[in-house]
């Protein structure tokens, strides 16, 4: 593997904490990945290699690339790789479980415990709010779940919380909400995602000689991504890292942290060198994504933030062509150019056409998505909108949650969702009695109901005890009745349904040469724990759609980065000036991600006045663009022009502009309200 000299030294910097500051496209996986193969080299044994990343899709990546140098390195391709002595690579939420699973009996949970995702954990907050008499209307399921995700993420739990809390309506209704939840979840034998990392963190934090067995299992600790760490993640860190050796290799950039929203702590990776005295701290700032006047314009918009450290990105790719700016009057001409554009390099009859596949559109909100899809639509182009994950489809969760309840037929989750589903005559006043183990005074029609669905249910594990999982989730979707529900239908969004339910029949194809005693177990985990771009497919020819936030660690040919507005990317002004600070500066730096995922052509768009959430805002474009030299960017031709000027090229509108608009009024905020 050919390395940079930065990348060479760090893969070669084998002892002690080493901070690696990699820029974007600066092949960061390409180094961990020969660091990791160089440590084999040398003689760590390759189980007591730990490398822990954010996403499902970078671990399979690292993962692959990892497995595929060991075997094709003759020095360390030797046959205990063959079984299974191979360095452990995934994300921080499959670590927890592994550690979880290991250690159940201290935690108090069954070794086979149930994963509640985003879904599943909002129902049974929702389950917890009606239990605390309190009205669903006033205790938004998503802001309590929010709420209690934060405090989580910040290594504070229930009790910690309680003890914190000063007494008020608010704060004591909440702590109600969250015990019911607590114990929903425990009825249920289940953790949810932030409990994953709690769980973990809190044992390691309180029984020392776990702690020891992990330092002692993994050596050599790799995290990717160091700077979207939170306060949890950044203590199950600290408490596996062996503090005599210090062997702590960490890769980020403090210029693509854009989750504070999920508790991301810049300061994590900005205080590593306080945090490890002799750490060596290695720059990666050569690019090969992306061309020179990308790398060039990016490196201008993000050098105004204050809070990073210094470096600089060059590329030695070609210089490639300008940014192209466009300014509409309104978000619909905006979208529908954004359609003809799309429509022309398809189309493009030369050489220089674009794939759909190569092409994504970015915007700040998701409500922005409305019009571009349908300028899509109107301009005949093949589109994907990413965010909405394969298994989060209700037909497909619908199949999960029959195969979670055949397991375990007290998940109050799983049996609410689907023992109605087909529609079997079973009212809420008679779910409840069932849920609450009263069935004393269910009718004989319900009780006929009820023991036929419970049929089904024992049906379907007895069937799992004995086949694969491809042959089990086909089996269920016979047996639960839902695909002759949907056959009989005859509705294309019925036959849709279906289609998506036997997709998952090959999603669980790679678990059916699994040990039968963990196949299914493993099938359904992994699932839990599929990421925001972990989908059906992402590889169909189609242009793809996604907030700026979806896009990271994506690079397509061709972006194009939608709403570039003040309004856009501009704070609340409700905020204390600190905070304001810093998000100005997440603001700047999720601009510097979208335009970075760019690898030969950038395109900006903005609109003079835009609809949001039922107001007209009449907008300035944003300051982020005029921080960028004039001669990298090309105006396009747009209407918007004859309506606020005549020639005005960028150099010539934006040259001298401040950033600043004394007459302008604030207008609606409206970032609290965008895509998180």
């Amino acid at each position: 593997m050919q390395l940079n000299p930065g990348q060479h030294k760090a893969a070669t910097t084998l002892g002690g904490p080493v901070l690696v500051l990699a820029g974007a496209g600066a092949g960061k996986t390409a180094t961990l990945t020969q660091r990791i193969i160089n440590l084999i080299e040398s003689g760590a044994h390759p189980q007591s290699i730990l490398a822990i990343t954010f996403t499902n899709k970078a671990a399979k990546e690292m993962r692959e690339r990892v497995l595929g140098a060991m075997r094709d390195n003759a020095k360390i391709n030797f046959p205990v790789f063959e079984y299974g002595m191979v360095p452990w690579v995934g994300t921080f939420h499959s670590l927890g479980v592994m550690i979880i699973k290991e250690q159940h009996q201290k935690i108090g949970i069954k070794k086979h415990f149930a994963i509640y995702d985003r879904d599943d954990a909002r129902r049974a907050v929702k389950e917890a709010v009606k239990r605390c008499d309190l009205d669903p209307k006033q205790w938004d399921t998503k802001k309590v779940l929010g709420l209690i995700s934060k405090n989580k993420g910040n290594f504070v739990g229930l009790e910690d919380f309680k003890q914190n809390s000063a007494d008020s309506y608010y704060t004591d209704n909440l702590i109600d909400i969250w015990k019911e939840y607590e114990a929903i979840k425990k009825h249920d034998h289940a953790l949810d995602f932030d409990d994953l990392l709690l769980e973990t963190a809190k044992l390691l934090k309180h029984d020392p000689e776990v702690k020891k067995l992990y330092q002692a299992r993994f050596a050599h600790i790799h995290v990717d991504e160091y700077q979207d760490t939170n306060k949890v993640q950044y203590q199950i860190v600290r408490m596996l890292i062996n503090t005599e050796t210090q062997n702590i290799f960490v890769v980020g950039d403090p210029d693509q942290l854009i989750y504070s929203w999920r508790g991301a702590e810049v300061r994590n990776i900005m205080k590593f060198e306080k945090d490890f005295p002799t750490a060596e701290v290695i720059l990666l700032e050569q690019n090969y994504r992306s061309t020179k006047t990308i790398i060039n314009a990016s490196n201008a918009v993000i050098a105004e933030n204050k809070n990073r450290f210094d470096k600089n990105l060059f590329t030695e790719n070609i210089e490639g062509e300008q940014i192209s700016l466009y300014s509409a009057y309104d978000a619909r001409e905006e979208a529908n150019w954004i359609g003809q554009e799309l429509k022309a390099l398809i189309s493009d009859k030369t050489d220089t056409a674009v794939k759909p596949s190569e092409i994504a559109v970015l915007y700040r909100a998701n409500f922005q998505s409305r019009l571009l899809e349908e300028a899509c639509l109107k301009h005949d182009i093949p589109y994907q909108v990413l965010g909405t994950k394969f298994f989060d489809r209700a037909e497909v969760k619908d199949i999960l949650s029959y195969i979670k309840s055949a397991f375990n037929p007290e998940a109050l989750v799983d049996v609410r969702r689907v023992i109605n589903t087909p529609r079997r005559g079973i009212g809420k006043v008679s779910l409840v009695k069932i849920l609450s183990g009263d069935e004393s005074g269910l009718s004989a029609k319900v009780q006929n109901e009820l023991t036929a669905f419970r049929t089904i249910l024992g049906d379907i594990r007895e069937f799992a005890e004995q086949y694969s999982p491809s042959e089990t989730v086909a089996f269920t979707i016979e047996r639960s009745g839902l695909e002759s529900m949907y056959r009989e239908s005859g509705k294309d969004e019925d036959l849709e349904r279906l289609a998506n339910m036997f997709e998952l029949v090959a999603v669980a194809e790679k678990y059916d040469t699994l040990p039968k005693d963990e196949a299914m177990e493993k099938f359904l985990e992994e699932i839990a724990l599929a990421g925001d771009q972990d989908s059906k497919d992402d590889s169909r020819e189609c242009v793809k759609l996604m907030t700026i936030h979806a896009s990271k660690g994506l690079e397509f040919n061709t972006v194009f980065v939608t709403g570039v507005e003040e309004d856009m990317f501009t704070p609340q002004p409700n905020m204390d000036r600190k905070a304001v600070e810093d998000k100005a500066e997440e603001e700047r730096r999720l601009f510097y991600v979208a335009m970075t995922r760019a690898r030969k052509k950038l395109y900006f768009s903005w609109a003079n006045m835009r609809d949001v959430f039922g107001s007209t805002t009449v907008n300035l474009m944003c300051n982020f663009v005029t921080d960028i030299p004039g001669s990298l960017i090309m105006e396009e031709e747009s209407i918007a022009r004859s309506v606020f000027g005549g020639n005005n090229s960028f150099s010539k509108r934006f040259g001298n502009y401040d950033g600043v608009d004394d007459d302008a009024s604030d207008g609606e905020q409206v970032i609290e309200y965008l895509d998180w």
